[in-house]
């Protein structure tokens, strides 16, 4: 918990000086995904959330799908071996996950969730495709069982 607490502190903290530095609109982004390479060589760094479209009513529990997913920026970081993601409005806390993930050649991406603010969430398997357009957007689809996502992020640098 002491871990969990930590990692959701240092990605507010990320988030908050982070949101905002982003070098083209967000419409610009959405639109150059055709333009992707498929290979999604590396992944690591910072990434915020253009635009998400899921299939899944309600992720699980107390947590519904969040139409409005801009109004609670969220902010996804990874390093070579782990990812985690936090989304937190100006009201409170939304939802924090992470564990270790994989790549894999041909542009095959994997999460696997170690901790979540969804107990049901841990140990399930999100697999997607990925394509990473230049070194600055990265579009991936996929999900687990009938749960599917089809999500934009953009580098923050």
């Amino acid at each position: 918990m002491k871990t969990f607490s930590y990692l959701c502190l240092v990605a507010v903290l990320v988030l908050m000086t982070a949101l905002g530095c982003s070098e083209e609109p967000a419409e610009t982004a959405v639109d150059a995904v055709s333009d992707a390479d498929p290979t999604c060589p590396s992944l690591v760094g910072s990434w915020e959330l253009v635009r998400i479209n899921e299939t899944a009513g309600a992720l699980s529990g107390e947590f519904e799908s969040d139409p409005d997913y801009q109004a609670a920026p969220t902010l996804k970081v990874l390093n070579e071996t782990h990812w985690m993601f936090i989304r937190q409005s100006a009201e409170g806390f939304v939802h924090a996950q992470g564990g270790r993930y994989t790549l894999e050649p041909g542009g095959f991406y994997t999460e696997i969730v170690e901790y979540s603010a969804i107990p049901q969430n841990v140990g399930q398997r999100f697999m997607f495709e990925c394509a990473l357009r230049g070194d600055s957007i990265w579009h991936h689809v996929g999900g687990v069982q009938d749960s599917r996502y089809d999500e934009i992020w953009r580098r923050v640098r």
